[in-house]
């Protein structure tokens, strides 16, 4: 699978593309397959695969099976938190044991604790998927909890993955729900890409953007089946979330994937906001994301046209964004700092804007509508509004007008804040 993007040689894009990740195998009963890997690949190594709770009911028998000498780990706790006793527990565990050789049998978490270990001991590690909830599983950054504080850190992409799709389909649908949603946020970030192209210059490729969204679509196509549990159709979500994590590695930035869509999940899941279902998964924040971010593109990209018309100044201030966070931990104002110290958003080229502003509303037209967004994911029962949250009106707008800086990401959102194009007060619409 992916063997025709293993290695790309002389893109359009002028760079070279070579995947981390070598091996996939996403099919029924993939777990049988596991054994031959570790032959072709790891021969002689000793593998240790790191569960939670939920995820060892869903994968073991049929690990044990495949594997009948496998040692395991169960993180434990009410919650499974990537924070620094997880890791800890992993580092001990592999290194007491003699282990070298990960199996991260799960989704988000579980996978980042293991890919964060891996890195740091220089181990391989295999990623073994319990639900097609999120895009993350081939990526080479953690999304971790240190010192109480979220951040994202370098880590080790997975040398292989193997998708065992019965066990994918058995999953919840909540987990499903919260992978389409995760998909669709591709649509606002691949347009963010391309306008961040047409106005600052910045590096794209067609190509990896042109995968990125035919994975999009093709689910769009098959969310019906996929709602069923269709194991075909199943199959199909877990390659497009691989495929996102995929065109990552290829470019070597999360642009493809990831943009303000994703800052209001990431703002959601780093600041303690009272009243939030703070276990609401992360694709469905990032759903609910998409859904606004869809409502509200087109309006954005045609007011960036007074920039060039009135001569607006950028009106970034560090200490109006450290007054917005104010209110949470100093580790997450520093981190704001921090991430924020230039702003992105002085990279953008005025004249390229009046140059290429018929381009941009272009872009941002060929965005689906909200709508569209919406009914792919009732769908699935995937959550639509940020009421289903726990989220007040007055906590939406808040969280719009600052959400934008959780990242440093030069996005359609972050030009609306830094110019003062949009009155969050006023025109957001419930």
């Amino acid at each position: 699978m992916f063997e025709e993007i293993l290695d790309v040689k002389g893109c359009a894009c002028g760079h070279n593309h070579t995947l981390k990740t070598r091996d996939y195998i996403v099919e029924r009963n993939a777990m049988e397959k596991l054994p031959a890997l570790l032959e072709k690949s790891f021969a002689g190594a000793k593998p240790l695969a790191v569960f939670d709770q939920n995820t060892y009911d869903a994968a073991y028998p049929k690990l044990k099976k495949a594997l009948p000498d496998i040692d395991t780990l169960i993180l434990t706790g009410e919650k499974i938190v990537p924070n620094e006793f997880q890791l800890d527990t992993v580092t001990q565990v592999l290194k007491t044991g003699g282990f070298d050789l990960l199996l991260a049998v799960g989704a988000g978490v579980i996978t980042d604790v293991t890919r964060y270990v891996a890195l740091k001991q220089d181990v391989p590690f295999i990623s073994v998927p319990t639900a097609a909830s999120v895009d993350g599983f081939v990526s080479d950054n953690a999304a971790l909890t240190l010192n109480g504080a979220k951040v994202t850190l370098p880590a080790k992409a997975p040398d292989a993955v193997v998708a065992d799709l019965e066990i994918i389909a058995a999953a919840p649908l909540k987990m499903t729900a919260s992978g389409v949603g995760d998909m669709l946020s591709k649509y606002i970030s691949v347009a963010d890409w391309k306008i961040g192209h047409l106005i600052t210059n910045e590096y794209y490729c067609p190509f990896v953007a042109d995968l990125t969204l035919k994975a999009v679509n093709i689910i769009v196509d098959n969310i019906e089946a996929i709602r069923k549990g269709d194991i075909e159709s199943i199959g199909t979500l877990m390659e497009g979330l691989l495929l996102s994590g995929i065109t990552i590695q290829m470019v070597g930035i999360t642009r493809p994937a990831s943009s303000f869509e994703h800052h209001f999940s990431h703002y959601l899941e780093v600041t303690p906001i009272e009243g939030i279902d703070h276990d609401a998964l992360h694709g469905e924040k990032v759903g609910i994301g998409t859904v606004n971010a869809a409502k509200y593109y087109p309006i954005f990209a045609e007011r960036l046209g007074r920039i060039f018309r009135e001569n607006l100044e950028n009106q970034f201030s560090m200490e109006r964004v450290k007054e917005y966070y104010s209110k949470y931990p100093q580790s997450v104002v520093e981190m704001v700092e921090k991430e924020n110290t230039p702003t992105i958003t002085g990279n953008l080229n005025v004249g390229l804007l009046r140059q290429n502003f018929d381009k941009v509303r272009q872009v941002a037209s060929e965005v689906p509508s909200s709508e569209k967004i919406v009914s792919t994911l009732r769908t699935v029962n995937g959550y639509t509004d940020y009421h289903q949250i726990g989220m007040t009106d007055e906590q939406f707008k808040e969280t719009m007008k600052i959400c934008c800086y959780i990242r440093n990401r030069f996005t359609l959102l972050r030009l609306m804040c830094d110019y003062r194009l949009f009155d969050f007060d006023k025109e957001l619409t419930f």
